[in-house]
């Protein structure tokens, strides 16, 4: 059985696709299809969809996630009823909606949006992949090589969403065949992503948003790519790269089009702040270790909880551990105690990275300030047993 799993799956990766199947765009309301392939990937979804409310990685904060599902309904207007949003703790960028509606926002993909424009060009350009029934024009393009996929498992459908269950990004684990072969056919055309941000861009210009906010995002991408030395993605994690190209594409749209919107800026940070914390530690946990560095650069600059931005800088320079960066988390952390949320961690840290830097009395000072400030802190014992090792 795994042999011929393998074969499938590597028939299928190296599959040519002919020319471009073409497909109606989906009508609002559209109920269960009737077609015995698109009827394959609404099963497919299904059970997708099914792991993913399990997964237990749904972010528990109602509030949140009916915010996120307002700006959802906001930009896909009639179909609405039929897109069901899933905001998950995951520290990538991604977001993704299947052919039945199931759409997944990822904690990396909010984390580095600025504002609701930018969070609504992202879901647009899912919508308009949903609208246009990309996945089965994909599908029936590829008609031959898929009808071997139908013959495995579903379960890795859409780049793994659904299925997160272990590890800093929680995809679960599956033969290598068929996550070859999901990723190949879950991918997107050239063609069909240039569809995407333009129909996209229509959704979200006319829902109200500022059409320059929607190439800012790209922007941000490609400066942590360049900055990380980060190779593009492969399809199968990460379904809708950055390139210099869309980057362009975007800017001439928002340049032609006229209009004026809003960010909704406001709005976005009330939903989003009281989650930034959590989430700047799972990237760090994640080892992206220059990617928060370079995001957390452009927070600082933007202003909201300083104390809490610094803080986390301090630990990526604890973390990188490079020539210099003893000092420069030092300077971090003490810019954040300038500032009402800095966490009550970042004496304890500071007082870690002066110890490392042969600075003990002012480790004692910092520790014993983190002490007083966190008297029931769970550590409470190991930081007095620092202190006694101190001169």
């Amino acid at each position: 059985m795994k042999s011929r799993r393998c074969s499938a799956a590597l028939i299928l990766a190296a599959a040519l696709a002919g020319c471009a199947a073409q497909v109606p765009k989906l009508e609002p309301g559209k109920g269960p299809p009737t077609e015995l392939s698109e009827q394959g990937l609404w099963l497919a979804s299904r059970m997708a969809e099914q792991s993913t409310a399990i997964s237990g990685r749904r972010i528990e904060d109602p509030a949140l996630e009916d915010y996120v599902a307002r700006v959802q309904c906001r930009v896909s207007t009639d179909y609405c009823p039929q897109i069901r949003v899933y905001t998950m703790q995951v520290p990538d960028f991604n977001a993704s909606m299947a052919p039945n509606g199931f759409a997944q926002v990822w904690t990396g993909l909010l984390l580095r949006v600025e504002n609701e424009a930018q969070l609504a060009t992202v879901l647009a350009h899912e919508t308009a992949h949903y609208i246009q029934r990309h996945t089965l024009e994909q599908f029936k393009t590829t008609r031959q090589t898929a009808k071997l996929l139908l013959a495995t498992q579903f379960g890795l459908l859409f780049g793994g969403v659904g299925v997160i269950s272990a590890g800093p990004v929680g995809f679960s684990t599956g033969a290598i065949s068929q996550l070859i072969a999901m990723g190949y056919l879950a991918s997107y055309s050239r063609e069909q992503e240039a569809e995407a941000d333009r129909i996209g861009f229509e959704l979200m210009t006319q829902a109200g948003y500022a059409p320059r906010e929607a190439a800012e995002i790209w922007a941000h991408l490609l400066e942590e790519q360049r900055e990380c030395d980060l190779p593009t993605p492969p399809a199968l994690f990460a379904s809708h790269p950055p390139s210099a190209e869309r980057l362009q594409t975007l800017r001439r749209l928002a340049e032609r089009s006229g209009k004026s919107g809003v960010t909704g800026r406001a709005d976005f940070l009330e939903a989003t702040l009281p989650h930034r914390g959590k989430w700047l530690r799972m990237e760090l946990a994640a080892r992206h270790i220059c990617r928060v560095r370079v995001l957390l650069e452009r927070l600082i600059d933007q202003g909201e909880n300083l104390g809490e931005l610094y803080y986390y800088q301090g630990e990526v320079y604890r973390l990188r551990g490079e020539q210099g960066d003893l000092e420069r988390a030092i300077k971090a952390y003490r810019n954040a105690l300038d500032y009402p949320a800095a966490p009550v961690e970042t004496q304890r840290e500071l007082g870690r990275v002066l110890w490392r830097a042969e600075r003990p009395v002012e480790a004692r000072r910092a520790f014993l300030r983190y002490l007083n400030a966190a008297q029931s802190a769970d550590d409470a014992a190991m930081i007095e047993a620092y202190l006694e090792r101190l001169p």
